[in-house]
């Protein structure tokens, strides 16, 4: 029987935090699943999760990967794929189609006008009024 520690639910529990401060981001600037299509975005991330267990699966299986070490709760959904695996590559994959948000979202702007972009007064000279119009 394995010995259970508090540390060994210290990793989970931060990937944990990790995963809601995305979700705090996300809804924030709604770039993903607060978004216009919610749904897609779920989708997406589904996919991109299910893609990088199978890839881990499959390491697993050619020998790659061996059981995690002391910082994991012993909680495995196959041999040799601890639970913590799934909340750490949905972090991965979420921080990754947030920051693929953020850059979409800074593109569009410059490429729209708005200060910061090509040909533009530069930020610290111009002064915008509470409902954001130039003064």
């Amino acid at each position: 029987m394995i010995a259970l520690h508090w540390t060994s639910f210290l990793y989970l529990g931060l990937l944990l935090g990790a995963l809601v401060s995305m979700a705090l981001v996300d809804r924030r600037a709604r770039l993903l699943l607060w978004s216009a299509s919610p749904l897609r975005g779920a989708l997406v991330l589904v996919v991109g999760v299910l893609v990088f267990l199978a890839w881990d699966v499959a390491a697993i299986a050619q020998g790659f990967y061996s059981r995690g070490g002391a910082a994991t709760t012993g909680v495995e959904l196959a041999p040799h794929l601890p639970i913590e695996e799934v909340f750490f590559v949905t972090f991965l994959c979420y921080l990754t189609l947030v920051l693929h948000g953020l850059l979409r979202r800074v593109v569009a702007r410059r490429a729209e006008g708005h200060p910061g972009g090509r040909g533009q007064t530069p930020v610290a000279a111009t002064v915008h009024g509470p409902s954001g119009e130039a003064r």
